[in-house]
């Protein structure tokens, strides 16, 4: 049962002179002023559970959503990873294959020239 403002007043100066202040306060401090101060009952504390049961469920389903999702991301991470290493390694062989092919190219076009040069001199 909740009182008003104007009752609590009431009770307040009519039962203080009698019992005293502090114990006038106690008395009306068992009586809420509103509605929203009334006592919690067991009901109350069920329907919270209750709530606080569903939200924890909906958060493991939410949870486990996410997992699969990270996963699946995961999977597909890799999978592009391993797609980087053999281009990578496909066009590491084809440079190294160029330079060695420039290379000896090189020293013969290298080779024939000393030649042609020493043909030269020696004439």
């Amino acid at each position: 049962m909740t009182l008003s403002h104007k009752h609590r007043t009431t009770i307040y100066a009519k039962l203080s002179p009698i019992v005293g202040e502090e114990e006038a306060d106690a008395l009306l401090s068992q009586f809420p002023s509103r509605d929203t101060d009334e006592p919690a009952t067991r009901a109350d504390f069920q329907l919270l559970a209750a709530d606080v049961q569903v939200t924890a469920a909906e958060l493991r389903v939410e949870m486990q959503d996410l997992r699969v999702e990270v996963q699946a991301l995961l999977v597909d991470m890799q999978g592009e990873v391993q797609g980087l290493r053999v281009e990578m390694h496909s066009l590491f062989r084809r440079q190294t294959v160029w330079m060695v092919s420039a290379l000896f190219g090189g020293l013969s076009v290298g080779m024939g020239l000393a030649a042609g040069v020493a043909s030269v001199i020696a004439a």
